[in-house]
């Protein structure tokens, strides 16, 4: 297969070219090839690879639902020419190809590149669903998806049947499934039209034995066994859904059920018949089978042998007119050894559906026993129901469990079990909140995981440039150094020197090899040998001080302490400068008196002392001035002389000064160097710091890369974590489903068997434990908490109530029934509340106990009494209150004074005639309840024997005895009082009156009897009965006794003849006579005729007040 833009191709040889060469080149030497496009055709078929109406099935499924999505006749309608541009082939091999475009359609054929999708979702998708639902008890949406497939129910007219049926596209159309008879027919066909057929039925049965325990592989190849698997499975949705109404034992439900049993009955159709075997095969060997020829398939045809004459056809005639005398007689006929099995599973479906539906028309329940249901079901509690819808639960599933029967086992049982189940619903909600909390902290691992990653992404690209900056951090230091290294050659010169270049040479090379710890020690060696060199430096001269000079001393300026004046400084400072100072002092001083003295005026003088007169200038400032003036120049010279001394001593001085610094300067150069060289070891092994940090960090990047791969792809990762949950939390509500059903019907089983009306009223397991927005957590300990108040409720409410005894004797109680049981096996007999209050008036909520039967009868040795005991129906007085006065019971309303129990649940059957339970033993603390256990003591019971092959013989039965077993509570005097009362008013009651005597002529009379069959003529039997016929109570007693009604009975031919005789005619006298009655009786042709061997029965109805 080639893909092509979005298409794939399938190419095919249409032809074998070693026969085409072969033919034309029989030498087909070395280089006589012909070029294959001449004799070599293709076929390219062009499908869709990719699924063209994924947008279509969306937008469908958006308007309208999953039902319209899957329509066929829109799937149907998904349909457009397909066109492929790209495919050009070349025009001079357009005659050898054959392409096939296939249509864009919703692909289901076998092999297409989405066909499988398709299948998924048209077919395999519908149907899981379906099945889901009907394993979860709901089954009409169950029904619902399987008519996404297969509806039974389709009454379109435009399909024939069973075409309509087939809803789903993938089936659209199709028929009657291919059986495997048919398939196996193939293998044996010798016509040429099914060649292709044929081959496909191998190819199928090759696949299938590569895989021959992958259905989906038989399935494939045979799309049939689907539509078996979706109307098997159909077929189990009705019958459970139909068992589940019946189980419910209510007449609504029943007839609800009836309607899927007739669906499922009808779908089915009639039962296949099982076809005769034409013949037997003989034992063959595998090498037998081998000579006879195997098919394909294994398998061989073989000679039958015939069980009946001319069963079998005769084989054919070889050729010619001629008759073929060699066949037996009893005729030849061929099969295949090894045939179909019969499928059991599907034959199965009718069995099942005939079953229920032969119980339900025969009043039965689905274990088989005769049941009688009340018209109406029992009310529901509306408050119960509202909190079960508000809890979210289903109201049909509550409302199921309430019609349900009450179980087997009592309630502490079932609370124990209840309380295990709550402990595996604490530890699925435990194991559920880790597997949450695990996931969450994979996930938060992962993610952590994911940030340091990244963060180690960006703390790397940090080291790196920490390591670049580290390395141009050394390469600063080399231009630091060749800086300083200049400044100390400078200052070198200056001084005439010159750097010696073997300790401090001009230019260094960086040595950046790889330090470690082991050879640290060796490389921090060479790099101090490199770069830490001692480089020579200048000695500077002793400097002559001026010992204890100060500016104080000569100049009168102040310093602060010593100013450390050299000798040519202290002169300049000293000195020099106070002399120049001072003299020019002088000077200005002079020169201010020549400037005083300028002004003067000049004076003339006239002498003429002596005699001798002169004429003269006295007095002139200009000449006073110029003595001054002249003083003035000399200190000024002086001063300037001195200035220049000062000059010359400081000229002096800071060369001296200068040379120094020069001699500093390049020492401190020098250290400079000597100090970047340090710094040069230390940055080279800050590059080597960094360097590691950085490759340090792309390390941890990578193993946190694996870390984080490990977390991705270890098993138990958040994706399993999240698996985990999601069955974890299916199972853990499933199970708590479960917990509470069990708890529910503990609760239920519990107040059931105490009966007390302040447990009625409380609800003990309510419907909201469950929290779905914290997917229920917490509710495995709530429901355990209610559950463990339930079990301590039970233990304070099982108080201990009367327990008493009551043989209930057929003979006494309905004699009728007696005689039924003696002719035909079988009776039903009602037990009312009257027979009860006889003994004790004022007792209310009888419940039985334990239920034994005696059978007294005349048994043979090793003869085994069978006879199946159940209750069809109960009650149960459960308040000692009266209506309005009125003890009995209101038939015109439903009673709320008492509680029906209908549909006969238990069954037992007896081993012996004595007091016989039906039990091996009759354990009173049996985990499980006993027959009968909390049925109503006021009930309808059935005895049957078996009515043909009896074990004995039945007319010896004298009488038949329930020993029941039951508790009572003491209803208070008002009710005994008002029992009793009402107990005399249905004795006295001629009408209603229950009571009975009943004889048998042959044993009670043997006598009379005897001379009655004895005796000629048409004379009736005549005896006197007395006062010990009657009940003791009775016969000590001096009550007026009303006969109703005499009746005799006799078995006539298995059946229970009667005849009435008036009470007039058939007794003479009071029963509570002392002499007795005088009984007289007709003979009838029927009932009362002289015969030694029959037995006549007498019932005589009667009241007394």
């Amino acid at each position: 297969m080639a893909q092509l833009y979005g298409a794939a191709a399938r190419y095919h040889e249409a032809t074998d070219i070693a026969a085409v060469i072969g033919a034309q080149y029989p030498a087909r030497n070395a280089g006589q090839w012909p070029p294959l496009w001449g004799y070599w055709s293709y076929s390219f078929d062009f499908a869709n690879f990719y699924h063209p109406w994924v947008g279509e099935l969306i937008t469908r499924l958006n308007q309208t639902s999953v039902q319209g999505m899957l329509n066929a006749a829109f799937l149907k309608g998904l349909r457009a020419d397909y066109s492929l541009q790209e495919y050009t082939p070349n025009p001079a091999n357009r005659a050898s190809l054959a392409v096939t475009l296939e249509p864009r359609a919703i692909d289901v054929s076998v092999g297409g590149p989405y066909a499988v999708y398709n299948w998924e979702l048209l077919y395999h998708l519908p149907i899981a669903v379906a099945v889901h639902l009907s394993n979860n008890q709901r089954f009409a949406e169950a029904q619902k998806w399987f008519h996404l497939v297969f509806d039974p129910t389709n009454t379109d007219k435009n399909l024939s049947a069973p075409q309509r049926f087939w809803t789903s596209f993938v089936f659209n159309g199709s028929g009657v499934p291919t059986n495997l008879q048919t398939l196996l027919d193939l293998l044996d066909a010798t016509d040429p039209a099914l060649a292709a057929a044929k081959q496909d039925v191998i190819a199928s049965y090759d696949a299938i034995m590569k895989r021959p325990f992958d259905p989906f592989v038989v399935a494939r190849n045979r799309p049939s066994a689907f539509q078996w698997y979706v109307v098997m499975k159909y077929l189990d949705n009705l019958i459970a859904w139909g068992d589940s109404l019946f189980l419910q034992d209510t007449i609504e439900t029943i007839n609800e059920a009836t309607l899927c049993y007739v669906l499922a009955a009808n779908l089915l159709g009639e039962k296949p018949q099982t076809m005769p075997q034409p013949g037997r095969r003989s034992a063959k060997n595998f090498l037998q089978l081998q000579q006879a020829g195997l098919d394909a398939m294994s398998n061989a045809l073989i000679d039958l042998e015939a069980q009946f004459p001319f069963n079998l056809a005769p084989a054919p005639s070889p050729g010619g007119d001629g008759v073929d005398m060699s066949g037996a007689l009893f005729g030849i006929g061929r099969a295949l050894y090894f045939c179909i099995p019969r499928n059991k599973t599907l034959l199965g479906y009718w069995d099942i559906v005939a079953d229920r539906l032969f119980k339900i028309r025969n009043s039965e329940n689905i274990q088989g026993v005769f049941q009688q249901l009340p018209l109406f079901d029992p009310p529901l509690d509306p408050g119960m129901l509202v909190k079960a819808a508000a809890a979210g639960i289903d109201i049909a599933g509550v409302v199921a469990g309430l019609n349900q029967p009450l179980g087997p086992m009592r309630s502490p049982y079932l609370v124990q079990k209840a309380l295990e189940l709550a402990g595996e619903v604490r530890a699925l909600g435990s194991a559920l909140l880790s597997a949450l909390e695990k996931g969450e902290n994979e996930k938060l691992a992962l993610l952590r995981q994911t940030h340091e990653i990244a963060l180690q992404t960006l703390v790397q690209n940090a080291r790196f440039l920490q390591w670049k900056h580290a390395e141009e951090s050394t390469n600063a230091l080399l231009k630091s150094r060749a800086s300083a290294y200049e400044r100390y050659k400078n200052y070198l010169r200056l001084l005439g020197q010159a750097p010696d270049g073997a300790n401090a040479p001009e230019n260094l090379s960086l040595d950046r090899s790889t330090i470690t710890e082991a050879a640290f020690d060796d490389l921090y060696a060479k790099l101090v040998e490199a770069y830490d060199r001692s480089v020579p430096m200048q000695t500077p001269g002793k400097l002559k001080m001026a010992q204890g000079s100060s500016p104080a001393s000569g100049s009168g300026a102040s310093g602060d302490g010593q100013l450390y004046l050299i000798d040519k400084e202290d002169a300049e400072l000293n000195s020099h400068l106070p002399t120049a100072r001072d003299t020019r002092v002088g000077s200005g001083v002079a020169n201010t008196i020549a400037g005083t003295l300028m002004p003067i005026p000049s004076v003339e003088a006239h002498l003429a002392f002596w005699g001798i007169g002169m004429h003269s200038k006295i007095v002139s400032g200009q000449i006073l001035a110029a003595v001054p003036k002249l003083v003035a120049e000399g200190l000024q010279i002086a001063a300037g002389h001195e200035g220049d001394q000062a000059g010359i001593a400081s000229r002096t001085a800071s060369y001296q000064r200068r040379a120094d610094d020069w001699k500093h300067q390049g020492n401190v150069a020098a250290r400079e160097l000597m100090s970047i060289g340090r710094q040069i070891i230390g940055s080279l092994i800050a590059e080597q710091a960094a360097k590691r940090e950085y490759e340090n960090v792309k390390t941890q990047i990578q193993q946190a890369q694996e870390v984080q791969s490990f977390l991705e792809t270890k098993f138990a990762d958040a994706q399993f974590y999240d698996w985990m949950g999601g069955e974890l939390s299916g199972r853990y509500y499933q199970y708590y489903r479960f917990a509470c059903d069990t708890a529910r019907r503990a609760e239920q089983t519990m107040k059931r068997e105490l009966m007390r009306p302040e447990l009625d009223a409380t609800q003990f397991i309510r419907f909201d434990y469950w929290d779905s927005g914290h997917q229920g957590l917490l509710s495995g300990e709530a429901l355990h908490f209610d559950l463990k108040r339930l079990e301590m409720a039970y233990h304070d409410n099982n108080r201990r109530e009367l327990e008493m005894i009551r043989h209930v004797s057929l003979r006494q109680l309905d004699p009728l029934a007696l005689i039924q049981l003696r002719v035909t096996g079988s009776c039903t007999v009602a037990i009312p509340e009257w027979l009860y209050d006889r003994d004790c008036p004022g007792h209310y909520m009888r419940r039985i106990k334990t239920v034994a039967l005696s059978i007294p009868s005349v048994v043979g040795p090793y003869s085994s009494v069978n006879c199946t005991l159940s209750l069809l129906a109960s009650s149960v007085r459960v308040s000692p209150l009266l209506a309005n006065g009125a003890y009995g019971r209101d038939p015109a309303q439903d009673d709320p004074r008492f509680v029906d129990y209908f549909g006969a649940t238990d069954v037992v059957v007896t081993s012996g005639a004595s007091n016989d339970s039906g039990m091996f033993e009759a354990n009173l603390h049996d985990e499980r309840f006993l027959p009968f256990e909390g049925a109503g003591a006021i009930g309808t019971w059935r005895l049957a024997l078996p009515p043909e092959l009896r074990s004995f013989d039945y007319s010896t039965i004298s009488d038949s005895i329930l020993h029941i077993r039951y508790t009572a509570r003491q209803g208070g005097d008002p009710l005994g009082a008002t029992a009793t009362k009402e107990l005399k008013k249905l004795f006295a009651d001629q009408a209603r009156s229950p009571q009975a005597l009943i004889l048998n002529l042959k044993y009670d009379f043997p006598t009379e009897w005897a001379a009655f069959v004895n005796a000629a003529g048409q004379n009736p039997f005549a005896a006197t009965i007395d006062r010990s016929f009657l009940p003791y109570f009775l016969q000590g007693m001096t009550k007026t006794i009303v006969v109703g009604n005499v009746r005799a009975f006799c078995d006539v031919g298995g059946v229970a003849a009667q005849v009435g005789v008036p009470a007039a005619t058939a007794l003479h006298g009071k029963l509570t006579d002392a002499a007795g009655a005088q009984l007289t009786l007709p003979i009838d042709p029927k009932v009362i005729v002289k015969d030694p061997q029959r037995q006549v029965y007498v019932v005589i109805g009667y009241a007394c007040s």
